[in-house]
């Protein structure tokens, strides 16, 4: 089975102009995070999946920079994007987060992993986690059927078409309390999320190590201040997500076609 860690990254940010390349400790944020992925053990292939969009060339440069693969597709159809970087790199199973969550632990990357070998759902999901540190896992196989019966172009949130399908098993992964931290948030959306990842280096970071979720956790409970930095954007975030997101819709049929052939 080859697996790969794919990111869906672009330029087009503009609550914060170019947020994922935007640098702390001398490095981009995305290099940082490219940085940290390579530790994860069961990965093959870490893959940057961007668009055709000239703005996104320097993203695709700094893969390069960094010794990674990229892919470039649709703008808008995440969806799509997401499967042909798949079948391009002749991968059976992915795991996903976007590049806006620059500091995700790579030991949730390996639970997904020996989570689907346990289950073999079709999406895997750790809901529990804090905002940036959630990967999910999918199926290349349920992820090319998506990919068939949607009807929607626009699918940077595609997550319902997992769940709402009715067809598609999905599994929330259980996670340890110890990993939670209400008010904790560690995506870069707003300047404030910036500033706070910025003191998180500024505390954390040594050059060649990994810097845990569990560090994360006990500095801000050390410091409880640096979470009054950007937790108020949590709400920020799901509001602009709810106000974003493109209706699911799938292809008239398509769905009774796959109930009588399940």
């Amino acid at each position: 089975m080859r697996i790969g860690f794919l990111i869906t990254g672009r330029l087009k940010s503009t609550r914060l102009p170019k947020k994922v390349i935007l640098e702390i400790a001398g490095k981009p944020l995305f290099l940082h995070m490219c940085d940290r992925l390579k530790h994860a053990r069961r990965i093959d292939e870490i893959v940057l999946c961007t668009s055709t969009n000239p703005l996104d060339d320097p993203l695709a440069t700094l893969a390069q920079d960094g010794g990674i693969f990229y892919y470039r597709g649709s703008e808008r159809d995440v969806l799509e994007r997401l499967c042909e970087a798949a079948v391009h790199f002749n991968l059976d199973y992915v795991v996903n987060i976007t590049a806006d969550c620059p500091i995700v632990d790579p030991l949730f990357v390996d639970m997904i992993i020996d989570e689907y070998e346990k289950t073999n759902a079709d999406l895997i999901r750790c809901t529990n986690l804090p905002p940036g540190q959630g990967p999910n896992g999918i199926k290349v196989n349920a992820l090319k059927k998506i990919c068939e019966l949607k009807d929607e172009t626009e699918t940077e949130v595609w997550g319902g078409y997992f769940t709402k399908a009715g067809v598609f098993s999905c599994h929330d992964m259980s996670i340890d309390e110890k990993y939670m931290c209400p008010g904790l948030k560690t995506t870069i959306d707003y300047p404030e999320d910036y500033e706070f990842l910025k003191r998180v280096f500024d505390e954390l970071y040594v050059p060649g190590k990994v810097f845990s979720l569990r560090e994360i956790i006990e500095l801000v409970k050390e410091k409880p201040e640096l979470l009054e930095i950007n937790s108020h954007c949590i709400e920020r975030g799901k509001e602009h997500i709810r106000q974003t997101a493109a209706p699911v819709r799938f292809k008239s049929g398509e769905l009774e076609v796959l109930y009588r052939t399940n």
